[in-house]
């Protein structure tokens, strides 16, 4: 599947956004502890589904941004020397 590397650069930066959010979520109500019922089965499921598709797709925009880049490396011509 071919992507246009702005395409690859939102969904990336999307992916990794997400995932840091999850993260601070993740983090902040395991600091609470006690003081807060820990969820449902389906809830940890779905938050677990979340992130992992949030590092699905940090890898597969991240690898469609880098062939892109080699693209435009390969197609450009070479800087001329002084």
């Amino acid at each position: 599947m071919r992507v246009p590397k702005k395409a690859a650069i939102f969904g990336f930066n999307l992916c990794a956004s997400v995932f840091l959010g999850l993260c601070v979520y993740g983090l902040l109500i395991y600091s609470e502890g006690a003081k807060s019922s820990p969820g449902t089965l389906l809830t940890w499921v779905l938050f677990s589904l979340g992130v992992i598709g949030c590092i699905v797709g940090i890898c597969f925009f991240g690898s469609e941004w880098d062939r892109r880049n080699a693209e435009e490396a390969r197609t450009s011509p070479p800087p001329k020397k002084p």
